[in-house]
């Protein structure tokens, strides 16, 4: 029987992150995601052109909806957007059981083109009302540096990130490396054993939009079959590294790794 996995994040009009990836991706690995959109964004492989924010007493009333009728043990956060939103989420989080409910957070705070997506004080309320209680978080490089105000040149600078990302409380650290530059991909994990570093190949492609959210979702996936941190961030590299390798051309930009590559590889 499936394990559900309640994700909270954005609309993508262009289907290869936010929420939908979250789908793709929890179903790809046999879970199922329920879903709470925080906002929608207009966007397509190219760039992002507008985003609307959900109203967050409509954000709450969703996650209630959900509450009311599943069970899921495992949350995974995406794009949250505003500190009103975060705040809404965060006072959920709290009037459950943390210890029950598994927090998985994608600390989605700049737009590829390096937008900032959060404010100031946005960006506070994440790390008090959301880090704090999280069993994994998963920032890029340039969330990292916007999280600890260091600068990131290289795999120590990730490790130090890492362990001051620790100090916020939450439990496990993935600094996602893929935009440093080398010829193979570096992640940093990082739990109470200290940091590992972890290298994966490095494609010649540019179908790599939703390749952060579809890490976070298979991470959450694993959780969610009862794996530890640490094996359900292996399971979800491979995941997201053969979602990359066996990705088609979509669109004239960056386009979507390729979620269904272990059903379409079986002819389903």
């Amino acid at each position: 029987m499936s394990s559900q996995i309640l994700c909270i994040g954005m609309s993508d009009s262009s289907a290869g992150t936010g929420i939908q990836a979250d789908i793709k991706t929890i179903q790809a690995l046999g879970e199922y995601a329920a879903t709470v959109v925080t906002s929608v964004c207009v966007q397509n492989t190219v760039d992002v052109f507008d985003i609307f924010p959900i109203p967050a007493d409509i954000v709450t009333a969703q996650l209630k909806a959900v509450m009311d009728d599943f069970d899921p043990k495992i949350l995974k956060v995406g794009m949250l957007g505003s500190e009103g939103t975060i705040n809404a989420v965060g006072d959920f989080i709290e009037s459950h059981d943390t210890k029950e409910l598994k927090l998985v957070v994608d600390p989605v705070m700049v737009g590829r083109i390096g937008k900032m997506l959060l404010d100031k004080p946005a960006r506070d309320a994440l790390k008090r009302r959301l880090l704090i209680h999280a069993e994994v978080i998963t920032p890029n490089l340039r969330e990292a540096q916007e999280l600890t105000g260091l600068t990131i040149r290289d795999i120590n600078d990730m490790k130090h990130a890492a362990e001051m990302l620790m100090t916020l409380g939450c439990r496990t650290v993935v600094v996602k490396g893929g935009s440093l530059s080398s010829d193979k991909i570096h992640n940093v994990y990082f739990d109470d054993n200290g940091p590992e570093v972890f290298e994966r190949p490095r494609f010649d492609s540019k179908a790599t939009h939703g390749a952060g959210t579809t890490l976070s979702s298979a991470i959450a996936a694993g959780l969610a079959k009862g794996k530890t941190p640490k094996e359900s961030f292996l399971i979800a590299q491979d995941f997201l590294i053969e979602a990359i390798r066996t990705a088609k051309s979509i669109g004239s930009g960056f386009g979507p790794v390729n979620h269904s590559f272990n059903l379409s590889e079986k002819n389903v």
